[in-house]
């Protein structure tokens, strides 16, 4: 066993030598995926060392065409297989053990490809960009997709930052879903980079938070406001109309942990603001506690602000 993980590995990570000018070929990996009828693919292509590339995704089986059913079974199983994609093709050899896969591939681009987007209006990719769409499986019916939903006509470098930022047509679909079209693909890019996505957008709504502008779904991820975040406040009796008030209570270090914190120490029906001030000025339950020790007792919130002012310590 010890010398078939041996090769394994050796034939992963040996790697042929690639040409400066052009990348024709490159690694993959393929492993069981958690849902049936997926499998983890993983591929690594580039002008090595300096510029190598990974990409790595739960892929349709059948994506894998020619690859021998018994394949998975096999110990030191030869293999041969295709995946085909808009962009171009991956020529794939190598072997199976213990459930995985390994070996090199060979890059072919589809120049059928670009004749598509040229009649769809768009520029020739270059050949990194296109080496770049077939690896993330980017193809025309993202384009397509993107003119039935009335967004404007990319251009073929926004194309390939869109391949390379994991703007695929699912994701396109999912937004749509939730009602949302940005008109501007490099808008979609952007809600991609910040990890705006359906299910975030989902979260948002269940706590009632709808139809939010795209730029101001972005402004709450990034200040890490989430549904997670929004539900324990709203356990703690705290629901906000204005999610701006979220972000500023995020901002300020205030989660229903402390609010908790500061309840039991009998600093009861505080305000959001109220708390946001309080942590504001290092008021903790620990100081509370200190305070009363020193017979500071039945002090409102602005009393034990000013007191920690002064410089009693926890």
């Amino acid at each position: 066993m010890r010398i078939v993980r041996r090769a394994w590995l050796i034939l992963l990570l040996v790697a042929r030598p690639a040409s400066a000018q052009a990348v024709a070929d490159g690694q993959w990996l393929v492993e069981r995926g958690d849902t049936p009828g997926l499998v983890r693919l993983t591929l690594r292509y580039g002008v090595r060392p300096q510029n190598d590339s990974w990409t790595s995704d739960d892929v349709p089986l059948r994506q894998l065409e020619g690859l021998p059913a018994d394949a998975w079974q096999g110990s030191g199983v030869v293999v041969h297989f295709r995946i085909a994609r808009d962009a171009g093709t991956l020529a794939c050899d190598g072997w199976f053990a213990a459930g995985k896969g390994s070996g090199h591939f060979e890059y072919t681009p589809n120049p059928q490809f670009v004749s598509d987007l040229a009649r769809r209006g768009i520029g020739a990719p270059s050949s990194r960009q296109q080496l770049e769409m077939t690896m993330a499986n980017l193809g025309i019916d993202l384009v397509d997709e993107l003119s039935r939903e009335g967004y404007e006509r990319p251009t073929v470098d926004v194309l390939a930052r869109m391949a390379t930022h994991g703007v695929d047509l699912e994701y396109l679909r999912a937004l749509d879903s939730a009602k949302y079209r940005l008109g501007d693909p490099a808008a979609l890019i952007r809600m991609r980079d910040h990890g705006v996505d359906s299910e975030f957008i989902a979260q948002l709504a269940a706590a009632g938070y709808n139809h939010l502008p795209a730029e101001q779904l972005v402004r709450v991820r990034d200040h890490g406001v989430d549904g997670d975040f929004i539900t324990d406040l709203q356990d703690a009796g705290y629901r906000p109309s204005d999610v701006e008030e979220l972000v500023a209570t995020r901002d300020h270090g205030v989660d229903a942990r402390y609010a908790k914190e500061l309840k039991d120490v009998g600093l009861r029906d505080l305000s959001l603001a109220q708390l946001r001030r309080a942590r504001d000025h290092g008021l903790t339950a620990g100081f509370v506690r200190r305070a009363t020790s020193h017979g500071y007792t039945s002090l409102s919130l602005e009393e034990l602000i000013r007191l920690r002012d002064r410089g009693l310590d926890d």
